[in-house]
């Protein structure tokens, strides 16, 4: 090699090396911008959320104060017992109980419209 390709070919290799380095530096700002842009928010519109949040947090707390002294309330009136209170609703019996046979002929002597559904359960 002579020297003035040497020289071409240095200057290739750092103008090369240069121009990626650029390519690549302003990828990665670009890339960061893209991250770091998108999660700003203007200071204004921030204190405004800010603010809505803080009054959503006490309404809340408000609320669960609300609801906890109904509670409280309704607990020292009544006592928690499993006890049977009339508006208890009656567990399912196990058996089952069928009709004899004699009054469900009796029965559909007498016609109506409960006699069709006995004879359609028998059938």
């Amino acid at each position: 090699m002579e020297g003035s390709e040497f020289l071409i070919a240095a200057l290739a290799i750092i103008t090369g090396t240069g121009l990626a380095g650029y390519i690549f530096m302003n990828i990665f700002k670009l890339i960061r911008s893209w991250i770091g842009g998108s999660s700003e928010v203007p200071e204004e519109e921030f204190n405004r959320l800010a603010r809505a949040f803080m009054e959503h947090k006490k309404e809340t707390q408000r609320r669960i104060q609300n609801l906890e002294a109904i509670i409280t309330e309704d607990g020292s009136d009544e006592s928690f017992e499993h006890e049977e209170s009339p508006t208890q609703i009656e567990a399912p019996k196990k058996s089952i109980e069928f009709d004899d046979s004699e009054n469900v002929s009796e029965e559909s002597e007498s016609g109506g419209n409960k006699n069709n559904l006995r004879n359609m359960l028998r059938e």
